[in-house]
């Protein structure tokens, strides 16, 4: 075992922790976000505790290009009175990241978001504010977006967590795996007003965004995760 196979947490004091891997989803027990993939998790059978290894594992004191004059520190719960994350705009309930000079907080897979994504030529930034509605619920919203280069696509961060969510709140998907969990999203893609020639490689940037910032969300950005939730959004 290497030194960050096994390791001590003091959210569960108990036993100590292993890191494995899975293609279910799990709740994870310090930030209460669903996760898959690499993470951490009690080997007693006695026990169910998971960590997303951004949670077993944290940051430190840092900075988030979005926020340069704020310095995050990850907590076991938000404090009171502190705002909702600045990410995707829900109430944390969990380990967040906190920054006590502005109040604001980044849930821990929030905070790991990639700033750019590549789709072949195209390049997708992520922006703390856009000027255009999301093309998942037609809002302009609060929260972090992702906004291709040429200004055609646009997903809330919030969005994209809602997909996530959308079986697991209705009891449904705890150990599922991702492909039976988030909806499918052709619907999603035939609503989008796109010329027919451009249809299809339209659908393909929507597809890497959707893949990329749902692993990362789930707190796993790894290809093998990536490619799982590519499988989902492949065509019937």
């Amino acid at each position: 075992m290497t030194k960050f196979d096994e390791i001590p947490h003091p959210s569960h004091p108990e036993h100590k922790l292993e890191q494995r891997w899975t293609g279910k989803l799990f709740m994870c027990n310090g930030c209460n976000e669903p996760g898959i993939g690499s993470h951490y998790t009690c080997p007693q059978s006695s026990c169910s505790f998971d960590l997303h290894m951004y949670c077993a594992i944290p940051l430190g004191l840092f900075h988030h290009p979005f926020q340069r004059g704020c310095s995050f520190q990850l907590l076991p719960s938000p404090p009171e009175n502190t705002r909702s994350c600045n990410a995707c705009g829900e109430k944390g309930t969990g380990f967040v990241y906190h920054c006590r000079g502005c109040k604001s907080n980044l849930h821990p897979c929030c905070a790991k978001l990639p700033m750019k994504l590549e789709a072949g030529d195209v390049n997708l930034y992520l922006y703390e504010k856009v000027k255009k509605p999301c093309q998942e619920c037609g809002y302009k919203g609060k929260g972090w977006s992702y906004r291709s280069v040429d200004k055609k696509c646009y997903l809330h961060v919030a969005c994209a967590k809602k997909l996530i969510a959308e079986k697991w709140l209705h009891g449904s998907g705890h150990g599922d795996d991702l492909q039976t969990t988030i909806p499918n999203l052709n619907n999603m893609i035939q609503k989008y007003h796109q010329p027919k020639g451009k249809l299809k490689r339209f659908a393909e940037i929507v597809r890497l965004v959707l893949q990329t910032v749902i692993s990362t969300l789930l707190g796993d950005p790894t290809a093998l995760i990536a490619g799982t939730v590519k499988l989902l959004l492949t065509d019937d």
